[in-house]
């Protein structure tokens, strides 16, 4: 069974490894934001407590965290997801998209999820299409990608 945990509520030592995390060059080489400082990373952790568009997730799997998912520019029209696992796992990206799709769709309800990826990053843009996504734009650094939601 999956649990969120909510940024706005990670313990100390939570805040530090999602960190750490974020900050781990398998990740960072995919993030616009190559390395975040501990200052910056705590300052912004308080910011998502008045921000109503964004919600952060960190992601608990029979008792091991798994990743990170997020959701930013919310609207009842679409949202975009942010997702990085924890960079010393294998084969948590399904389990995390399946968790994306079902939170934007069902709890967000939101019409259609969208995402931004690196061209270079094959692997995000696989799983993503696996998942149904679709390339609507694309420029000299990134892919666009949305999905609508066909639930209702």
């Amino acid at each position: 069974m999956l649990e969120l945990i909510n940024f706005t509520s990670l313990s100390g030592e939570q805040k530090l490894m999602v960190l750490k995390w974020r900050n781990d060059e398998r990740i960072a080489k995919f993030m616009k934001n190559k390395s975040v400082g501990k200052e910056e990373h705590f300052a912004f952790l308080e910011r998502l407590k008045s921000i109503q568009d964004k919600i952060y997730f960190l992601v608990k799997d029979e008792g091991e965290f798994i990743g990170v998912v997020s959701f930013v520019d919310i609207t009842k029209e679409s949202c975009e997801f942010g997702v990085y696992k924890n960079p010393e796992l294998k084969g948590v990206g399904k389990k995390l998209l399946d968790l994306i799709k079902d939170y934007a769709f069902f709890t967000l309800k939101v019409g259609s999820l969208k995402a931004k990826a690196y061209n270079n990053n094959e692997k995000a843009l696989s799983l993503y299409e696996n998942f149904g996504f679709r390339i609507y734009a694309k420029d000299d650094e990134f892919s666009y990608l949305e999905l609508k939601n066909e639930t209702d």
